[in-house]
């Protein structure tokens, strides 16, 4: 048998690396467990590679990483396969998929009792903060750092984000446009930023830095710009087309949400076409030739967010402003497969229009597609009874709370 007692496994944008590196930080040892980074859609490749090289684990843990549906058997049986006799699992994922397949998950694994999965249905923890409640190390400083930069908190009050972490959070978000990374080098992240953010970045990540910088400069060009075209929506609010497939250097996220701002909070939805180039960051040899089967050879699906996050506990807020808009549960009641043919869920407030195989969005069609998938929005969001008394009451973070 080959193979260490822990293995750390964690999705690879700002959350998944910080919640990864907030665990690390919470069992007290930066050079245990091993750890691997990878998509959801990737894993089943990812643990059947592990196990078919003898590999076996006594505890298993899986930051921001969802439970793919359409794998679920490759993968409980993968997972069988690495976990030692009594072994135990944590995972702490805020993905609906993940929390809406406990039950089966752990009836059809056999987890050990002492195994625990913990989710967020309600939009109320990024991955981060999950990993941070669950081992409690909210206040460890480092963790609360990780905490702060994954939220935005230095920017919410208005206090200038410190360089190092700066640095730090450039190289976190070029990840994803480095695909053929080195693994180890990805792996070296999170043990890094387990340390803290005062931890000099190796030399070897300057060039995701420099990246990183072009990107923010081309960003901000693109966040100013007025051509993005608008699409239907109701009582006042319009959703947002960004074709950004020729835009290599876009941080689609970023565009939006200043885009969002700019229209004072007017933006219920967008819809978002990303360069074909940008394909996922995934650790292991099988996986990336699965990856690249799926993703080189076609341009990405559309996906379709939203930054109408929940005001939960605002007294004054209606009902619908506590909920936001969250399009798993709207796109649940109304998925529009004649518009995209498979939805994923990613988050409570964003899905995608999938790589697999027979779904395919013609490219030279973006805007026509758009079209379509606003013209449904427009009627999910009406029966939803969304207005404009709902959008203007803005978003406040829950307090934190005992899992």
């Amino acid at each position: 048998m080959n193979g260490t007692s822990a293995l750390l496994i964690t999705h690879t944008d700002r959350d998944g690396i910080f919640s990864g590196a907030a665990l690390l930080r919470a069992l007290g040892g930066m050079d245990r467990p091993n750890v691997l980074l990878t998509q959801g859609s990737f894993l089943a490749e990812e643990l059947e590679e592990l196990a078919d090289a003898g590999q076996r684990y006594d505890r298993l843990y899986i930051c921001d990483t969802y439970w793919y549906a359409p794998h679920a058997e490759r993968l409980a049986v993968a997972l069988r396969r690495l976990l030692s006799p009594g072994g135990t699992v944590a995972w702490l994922d805020h993905h609906p998929e993940t929390v809406e397949h406990e039950k089966w998950i752990r009836a059809t694994i056999g987890l050990d009792p002492l195994s625990r999965i913990l989710g967020d249905r309600a939009g109320k923890h990024e991955a981060v903060s999950l990993v941070a409640v669950a081992f409690g190390v909210v206040q460890d400083p480092v963790v609360s750092d990780l905490l702060k930069a994954t939220a935005g908190g230095w920017e919410r009050k208005g206090e200038p984000v410190p360089e190092g972490v700066r640095r730090w959070l450039r190289i976190v978000d070029s990840l994803p446009r480095f695909p053929d990374l080195p693994p180890r080098t990805a792996a070296e992240i999170v043990r890094h930023l387990a340390r803290g953010f005062d931890v000099t970045p190796p030399a070897g990540l300057a060039t995701l830095e420099t990246m990183a910088v072009e990107v923010e400069r081309r960003t901000a060009e693109l966040a100013d710009e007025v051509k993005w075209p608008r699409l239907p929506s109701v009582d006042g609010g319009y959703g947002m087309c960004l074709d950004l497939s020729d835009e290599r250097l876009a941080n689609g996220y970023v565009v939006a949400r200043t885009l969002f701002d700019a229209a004072d909070r007017n933006v219920d939805y967008f819809v978002v076409s990303e360069h074909p180039a940008l394909v996922h960051f995934v650790s292991g040899e099988r996986a990336r030739k699965e990856r690249d089967r799926l993703e080189r050879s076609r341009p990405p699906g559309l996906r379709v967010s939203t930054m109408h996050k929940g005001t939960r506990k605002r007294a004054d807020a209606s009902r619908r402003s506590r909920s936001g808009i969250d399009l798993h549960h709207l796109t649940k009641r109304q998925p529009a497969r004649d518009v995209v043919d498979h939805w994923i869920d990613a988050h409570p407030y964003l899905v995608k229009g999938m790589w697999r195989e027979g779904v395919y969005v013609n490219p030279y069609r973006i805007r026509a597609t758009a079209d379509e998938i606003g013209r449904v929005m427009q009627d999910v969001l009406l029966r939803y009874g969304w207005t404009d008394v709902d959008r203007r009451v803005p978003w406040r973070r829950a307090k934190r709370v005992t899992i």
